[in-house]
């Protein structure tokens, strides 16, 4: 019998600035979520025309897509906590 281990995947997210101002604070040069969308339903039209493809070649699911798109309603929700003085 053959025994494969499992290794877990480990990595790290970086989510997008809100806003120019909060790019300040975190000195992230990346362009910001209101800068690279025009609003919440142009950020969502995006994400799930980009979902496509990975469902097209099968390495997604049709169903992930609609979740994908449902987090993505939520578009200038706070990502950083600033304790500003």
């Amino acid at each position: 019998m053959e025994h494969r281990a499992l290794h877990e995947f480990g990595g790290s997210t970086f989510p997008f600035a809100a806003t120019e101002d909060e790019r300040g604070y975190t000195g992230d040069r990346r362009p910001s979520v209101r800068e690279r969308y025009a609003d919440a339903a142009d950020r969502q039209a995006r994400i799930g025309s980009a979902a496509r493809e990975p469902v097209a070649r099968r390495l997604l699911l049709e169903e992930d897509v609609e979740r994908a798109v449902t987090a993505a309603a939520d578009w200038s929700a706070p990502r950083h906590r600033f304790d500003l003085l």
